[in-house]
């Protein structure tokens, strides 16, 4: 059972091997959180602990999943049991949703109370518009990291962001004891990667980025296009700057999914996996109509889309063979894709965007359509994949053309198994050992 404290204390030493470091590993949105920036950190922490290291996790109070921002209390389960995890409360502030607590004034004025609140703390923590409940973690956490490292002496603190207020803590934690410390960023502190445009908070962000930067021993990011950009942006820095990509996890995505055998009488199902906030859903369903309506291969085809959206748009349409299941916990997600003729991929974004449901999609052997732009960076992990449609463009009758081009193809068993080879490349697994041996040669760990 992983091992749990409320607030930092008194650290409990894990006996390791004789080249155990230990790891202070800084992740707001760690077990039970639930959304899908959960994923990295806890592979993370794992990687770590298998490799022998002695592993603490300085996270979110439970109650903060529990009731404010929602969680799955099983995936605390995942956590390997060597790891200990200390969680930090998180003032609920604007997610509050006890409404017996709030003002007068947020009552009556709700958006100017968020505004100003959003603002207030954004002096202590530039994040970016968004996420402005998150700096009031700081102040705790920082003091619960120091308080921690007086107790373990940790070796090394990695933070993955986003929120980026976990950025702040092994800086400071750096800045008052040169412990050393990698930065993980899943998306850009600096950039919105869906417009390539800096935050507004580019001004206050800049400059702490900087000093991070340049006191870090490395710092991730997610896609090639991301680390690129911010390679050109701080060049006195690039050489620390590195992609340590996303991947797809065995433990959920086995590496044996291959198409159901077609048969006469049964008709093809379709799913796309995934959230659908940004999703260009009127480009999905569009394309769907018509290439149901094109082809004899999609008669009384099934288009169903797994995921969370919001309900007023998300109404099945039976006629159309058009369903929407609403989000499946990960662990349901082998057998689903299982029962999947082909996976339909549409991603919002361009160059600097990948999207993480890409690497499942490639694990798999299944036919993989797609409607993205030109310049997507999941063209870097399905270019050269067998049994890949894309549409030759982003509209709905380009999409309908690629719909049932993979509808009217039998995979071949050659194509499947080259098709589950080229996923092989992309597991979680395989990517973190290649950073973290990197890593602890930096550190001369090795």
């Amino acid at each position: 059972m992983v091992t749990e404290t409320r607030i930092a204390g008194e650290a409990t030493v894990t006996e390791g091997s004789s080249a155990a470091k230990r790891v202070l590993y800084v992740a707001w949105g760690f077990p039970p959180f639930s959304g899908s920036g959960v994923w990295t950190p806890l592979a993370c922490v794992n990687a770590l602990a298998a490799r022998g290291h002695q592993v603490t996790v300085l996270t979110a109070d439970a109650d903060t999943f529990a009731v404010v921002q929602g969680g799955d209390p099983g995936l605390v389960d995942r956590v390997d049991p060597r790891v200990k995890v200390v969680r930090v409360p998180m003032p609920p502030s604007q997610k509050d949703p006890v409404l017996n607590r709030w003002s007068k004034h947020r009552v009556l004025n709700q958006a100017e109370w968020i505004r100003l609140a959003e603002d207030r703390w954004r002096g202590v923590f530039p994040e970016p518009l968004g996420t402005g409940w998150f700096p009031q973690w700081y102040p705790a956490a920082g003091a619960a990291a120091r308080r921690l490292h007086q107790a373990e002496g940790f070796d090394l603190v990695l933070a993955t962001a986003s929120p980026w207020v976990d950025f702040s803590v092994p800086l400071r934690l750096n800045l008052d004891t040169d412990v050393p410390f990698v930065l993980y960023d899943r998306d850009s502190w600096l950039f919105n990667v869906f417009t390539g445009e800096p935050y507004p908070q580019a001004p206050q962000i800049r400059p702490l980025l900087d000093l991070a930067l340049s006191r870090c021993v490395q710092a991730w990011y997610i896609n090639p296009p991301i680390a690129e950009l911010h390679q050109r942006e701080f060049p006195q820095h690039a050489a620390k700057i590195q992609a340590v990509c996303n991947g797809w996890d065995p433990e959920f995505v086995p590496g044996d999914i291959t198409p159901p055998p077609r048969q006469p009488d049964r008709p093809l199902v379709f799913r796309y996996v995934g959230t659908m906030v940004g999703f260009p859903l009127g480009l999905a369903l569009e394309g769907w109509k018509q290439a149901r309506a094109a082809s004899p291969a999609l008669t009384g085809a099934r288009f169903e889309l797994v995921g969370p959206g919001s309900p007023q748009q998300l109404v099945d349409q039976p006629d159309h063979g058009i369903f929407f299941t609403g989000p499946k916990p990960r662990t349901e997600l082998p057998d689903l894709y299982r029962q999947t003729d082909a996976l339909v991929f549409l991603k919002e974004g361009g160059g600097l965007v990948t999207s993480g449901k890409v690497y499942e999609y490639v694990a798999t052997g299944l036919p993989v359509v797609s409607a993205i732009d030109l310049g997507h960076d999941a063209r870097r992990v399905l270019g050269g994949r067998p049994l890949w449609f894309d549409a030759a463009e982003l509209t709905p009758a380009a999409l309908a053309d690629a719909l049932v081009a993979a509808a009217e193809h039998v995979p071949a068993e050659d194509e499947v198994a080259a098709a589950l080879r080229h996923g092989l490349a992309f597991g979680r697994p395989q990517v973190l050992a290649a950073a973290f041996d990197q890593l602890e040669v930096a550190l001369g760990w090795a």
